[in-house]
């Protein structure tokens, strides 16, 4: 059931309904909890089995946290599962790769939707209730409720659970207010998704099908264009979320805070999927030992944690390549720290031009289909070649850029805090921006059958 699409919109009014008419906190929980199960069900039902299996697994260990067999076993299940459906093929092909074994043992089992993300919930949960951070809870309802939330769990945001657990113990009824705000946020996710992230795709997509047939600009722009497409089509899909949870009366963690404006790369990971990268920065690199320790440690800390977060992406080794270059690039900007920086200040516009090429380079190794791709797409771009100059590319590309920028003027709110609606939808400027806004959507939505991209993951 995709976000924008006729039955969610039909599922989320009826959902909305009925909450509007529910007066106390079990029945909107029981409510919410069904919905949930009904939006993951309809996906795959045989994915409910797996959820239902590791919420409950979490929630009696929960309840038993004191020992640590529990402990363990409420980390563990969940990390387990997660390593048999997304990573036990890969690392089968590649150690039968390794050593010429022709024959390799393979599971060929279709991964399930979110899990990547709901695993992450479930073992914040573990952990927090056993750092004391908050109380075990023992209403299996809610703990069901907090890992299968609808409007987080195929793309996140990764809400930990001293965050989202604590609103859902709190019943607070239907406002229409919080639904004109949800509503905006909705909106500003379609747009950033369907309108402009689809569309920009289109060059992306036929580059990095063939990069050696096009000139090095085209290829250029291309690889610029998918930076862009994938902040706005996660960033799209977080709003959505964000807005679809407002109307419920639920606030998830911000997921994107302007991170293309980073001067470095440490700044960048602040910015950019932030609850993906603090869940890391506390259940990973703080268990490791963070930067409390020597100077070698640290860099090794920082080193296994973005190999984690890349193969948190993805089971293939593009993205343990991705992850690691950003593991690099951030041990050198540490050592930039504590050796150079003091002495050399550059200029701000440089260092967020020099950490947005960084970042961007580091996409073609998120994005390329194989080594040999990336091999390509590297080479036409540095290996300058500027015969048959594909000018549609070029004006298609500016042309976006426009819409981007006067859609952010007329719309929204842009600052150093973010980007955020500015209009109340009851006034009439407000209402005809909202029919502006609707119109791009319905009609310049649609580019083919185009899922979030984080929701592979």
């Amino acid at each position: 059931m995709n976000f924008f699409s006729i039955n969610f919109l039909l599922f989320f009014l009826v959902v909305i309904v009925i909450l509007k008419n529910t007066k106390k906190l079990n029945q909107r929980n029981i409510v919410l909890l069904i919905s949930s199960y009904i939006f993951y069900g309809v996906w795959d039902i045989r994915f409910l089995v797996l959820l239902f299996f590791i919420s409950m697994t979490v929630y009696v260990s929960g309840l038993n946290i004191k020992n640590k067999a529990f402990l363990y076993t409420g980390v563990l299940i969940p990390l387990v599962s997660l390593g048999l459906f997304k990573y036990f093929d890969f690392f089968s092909q590649s150690f039968s790769n390794l050593f010429g074994i022709s024959d390799f043992v393979t599971l060929n089992v279709v991964l399930p939707l979110g899990i990547s993300f709901y695993v992450f919930l479930a073992i914040s949960y573990i952990l927090d209730v056993h750092h004391n951070k908050i109380p075990c809870e023992r209403n299996f309802v809610n703990v069901l409720l907090y890992i299968s939330f609808f409007p987080t769990i195929v793309s996140g945001p990764i809400t930990k659970a001293r965050i989202l657990l604590p609103q859902i113990q709190v019943f607070n009824p239907i406002k229409i207010n919080a639904i004109y705000i949800g509503v905006q946020f909705f909106m500003l996710g379609c747009i950033k998704k369907f309108v402009l992230a689809d569309n920009m795709g289109v060059l992306v997509d036929e580059v990095y099908s063939a990069p050696l047939a096009f000139d090095s600009l085209t290829v250029w722009l291309a690889v610029i264009s998918y930076s862009i497409q994938l902040y706005l089509d996660f960033s799209g899909y977080s709003d959505m979320a964000i807005g679809c949870a407002k109307c419920l009366g639920f606030n998830l963690t911000e997921n994107f805070n302007m991170p293309y404006l980073a001067k470095n790369i440490s700044e960048f990971w602040k910015r950019w999927h932030i609850s993906l990268s603090s869940w890391l920065q506390e259940y990973l690199y703080f268990s490791l030992g963070g930067s409390h320790c020597s100077k070698i440690k640290t860099y090794r800390n920082l080193l296994v944690t973005m190999l984690i977060c890349g193969l948190w992406h993805g089971a293939a080794w593009n993205f343990i390549l991705w992850g690691g270059i950003h593991g690099i690039i951030l041990l050198v900007h540490k050592c930039y720290q504590d050796y150079i920086g003091p002495r050399i200040n550059m200029p701000s516009v440089v260092k967020v031009l020099l950490t947005f090429l960084a970042v961007t380079i580091c996409w073609i190794f998120f994005r390329a289909s194989d080594l040999t791709n990336i091999t390509q797409i590297l080479y036409r771009m540095f290996i300058f070649d500027m015969n048959h100059i594909n000018h549609m590319y070029i004006w298609s590309v500016i042309g976006i850029i426009w819409m981007i920028s006067i859609s952010i003027y007329v719309v929204y709110k842009l600052d150093w805090n973010g980007m955020r609606p500015v209009y109340d939808i009851t006034s009439g400027k407000g209402f005809f921006v909202f029919c502006l806004e609707l119109y791009f959507i319905l009609g310049l939505f649609y580019t083919g059958n185009n899922p979030f991209v984080y929701a592979a993951f």
